[in-house]
């Protein structure tokens, strides 16, 4: 079998999640024999080196705005120059326009990875469609059992028809002393501190105003001991440092912003906390794991999978800021027990969420859906004759 062609039909490729992961993704599809390359609807966001360096085709379709009007035409006719065996399209405009243009394209096969597969937001439109839609993808993916479940429900999705493939990272070497030491000055944290970091856009899924709440509610001492970085950009960003001033928490709560050397503040953390409603499987919390950095985070649907049941981090009860504060508190009071939990975390994480197996798991899926559809082919021939 010739190598299988499969164009990424995304925003962009520049990102903290989603985008970020399939930019890493792409080169190692390449290496297990799948030409692979990414369609980004907007702008890539990468510059000539950093396209150079992914070593495959990257398409900028350049939608400007919401009125771009011939923007699905462009899209269908870059698709079809391209001519993919496989489109995989991801977040929103991929999991739409992306399967709408493929399916015009003629596109043999489409999947789709459902990055938040537990945002059962839908326009009315949105629910119109999803059916149609859902018939003509060969395979949807999620990263968790949880998560399976939930598309079964909300999309009607036959639970054979979802496949589980986790996000992953490439492990590097261990964290040095001189790194933590470096993360803890970029923040700002002195001897006798702990630094806890939260990571993401300043948005409704993130949640941010539940960490600030459960940060008012710690117990005074270790509060007092306690400082909140919140790296992030987004619309809600007024509003939490208002809520700040009003909990009285402008000495333990600084914003960063969006920052670009993440993986430099990130060794300097005793915690990386994550209050989100919602989510898929953050790479932020396997950036942690291997950092040895311990989690706590709320019950979002497939959390207690992807930490091991509270063996690789700390899942909050509820998303009451006192159940928050709780978890916070039982883990920085004990180094002992940080440690014990930091450590097992890196070694699952090692081993369980490498990107190269996950690199490995989409070719096989992309294999796999094509010999089914070749099977199916030839059976239908059969019966013509």
């Amino acid at each position: 079998m010739n190598r299988l062609r499969v164009l990424h039909v995304i925003q962009s490729l520049k990102g903290y999640g989603a985008e970020r992961q399939i930019a890493t993704l792409l080169p190692l599809l390449r290496n297990a024999g799948v030409e692979a390359a990414a369609l980004a609807v907007y702008a890539s966001g990468l510059g000539d080196e950093e396209c150079t360096a992914l070593g495959c085709p990257v398409i900028e379709l350049g939608r400007r705005t919401r009125r771009d009007y011939s923007f699905p035409l462009r899209l269908v006719r870059e698709i079809k120059r391209f001519a993919p065996d496989v489109v995989h399209t991801h977040m929103h405009v991929g999991k739409y326009w992306g399967r709408m243009a493929a399916m015009a394209a003629g596109v043999p096969i489409l999947v789709h990875t459902e990055h938040n597969p537990c945002d059962v937001r839908r326009s009315p439109l949105e629910r119109l469609i999803d059916p149609a839609l859902g018939s003509r993808t060969a395979c949807v993916v999620t990263f968790l059992q949880e998560q399976r479940e939930v598309l079964a429900g909300v999309d009607g999705l036959a639970p054979g028809r979802v496949a589980i493939i986790p996000n992953g990272i490439a492990p590097g070497p261990r964290v040095t002393d001189e790194q933590r030491a470096e993360g803890r000055r970029l923040l700002g944290v002195r001897d006798g501190e702990y630094a806890a970091l939260l990571i993401g856009r300043l948005e409704y899924q993130k949640n941010q105003a539940l960490a600030l709440r459960a940060i008012a509610d710690l117990p005074p001492a270790l509060r007092e001991r306690t400082k909140l970085a919140l790296l992030g950009a987004g619309r809600e960003g007024e509003a939490l440092q208002a809520l700040t001033h009003e909990l009285g928490l402008e000495l333990h709560v600084t914003f960063h912003g969006y920052r670009s050397d993440v993986a430099k503040l990130l060794p300097g953390a005793d915690l990386v906390l994550m209050t989100s409603r919602f989510e898929g499987m953050p790479l932020t919390l396997i950036e942690a794991m291997l950092a040895e950095v311990p989690i706590v985070t709320t019950p979002w649907v497939g959390a207690r999978s992807m930490l091991g049941d509270g063996a690789y981090g700390v899942v909050a009860t509820d998303t009451e800021p006192r159940s928050v504060a709780s978890a916070i508190a039982w883990i920085m009071e004990d180094g002992a027990r940080r440690s014990a939990i930091a450590g097992r975390a890196r070694e699952w994480a090692v081993q369980e969420y490498d990107i190269r197996r996950m690199a490995g798991a989409y070719r096989d899926l992309y294999v796999k859906l094509w010999e089914a559809r070749a099977a199916t082919n030839l059976r239908a021939q059969a019966a013509v004759l």
